[in-house]
């Protein structure tokens, strides 16, 4: 009990002196920067920096944006992307005030993300389905949406798993006019395949 009560003592003083040590390193830093922001600049730096005020271009008023340069009279981010020639543009990055894709995204939950399926690999569902036995079920469900306890989901043939083997632990519902993708554990329409 001794020995935990001293070892704690110990950890305790260590702290204790490696927090005043940060802190009088602040404060010396603090002390220079203030130092070195409230100095009166020297005649010869006065005419440097006016000297080279007069030779630089005058472009027009720009904002100095933190991290960033200037481009000429543009700048580097615009609308919250890169705005330099040659850079990608439609991509993830761009915040979703400024771009309607990444908005819909964001609003997607992430249940509701479709299975990564080509235009041809959808096609090949729906054809294969639509020309089966499955009876139609009538519903407005869309992806994200829990779907009804009560419907009888339907394994995908066979021909499709062999063709797409990722698509194998979901199951599906037809409706009239389109095809219902269903994790089956959640019950969540992840996909919607129409002709």
């Amino acid at each position: 009990m001794q020995r935990s009560l001293r070892y704690g003592v110990i950890a305790l003083t260590l702290l204790a002196g490696a927090g005043l040590a940060q802190s009088q390193e602040k404060s010396q830093q603090n002390t220079a920067d203030e130092a070195l922001t409230n100095r009166t600049p020297s005649q010869g730096e006065r005419q440097g920096n006016e000297a080279k005020q007069d030779a630089a271009p005058q472009t027009g008023p720009q904002m100095a944006i933190p991290g960033t340069q200037a481009v000429g009279q543009d700048k580097v981010f615009q609308d919250g992307k890169l705005a330099a020639p040659g850079a990608p543009q439609g991509t993830q990055d761009e915040p979703a005030k400024f771009s309607a894709k990444n908005n819909a995204d964001d609003k997607t939950p992430t249940m509701a993300w479709p299975p990564a399926l080509t235009a041809e690999q959808k096609q090949a569902i729906y054809s294969s389905i639509s020309s089966g036995q499955a009876p139609i079920v009538i519903s407005d469900a869309k992806p994200a949406d829990k779907f009804n306890a009560w419907a009888q989901y339907q394994d995908l043939p066979s021909d499709v798993t062999d063709k797409i083997p990722f698509v194998r632990d979901y199951k599906y519902v037809r409706l009239q006019d389109k095809i219902l993708l269903i994790n089956p554990r959640e019950r969540i329409v992840v996909g919607e395949i129409t002709k």
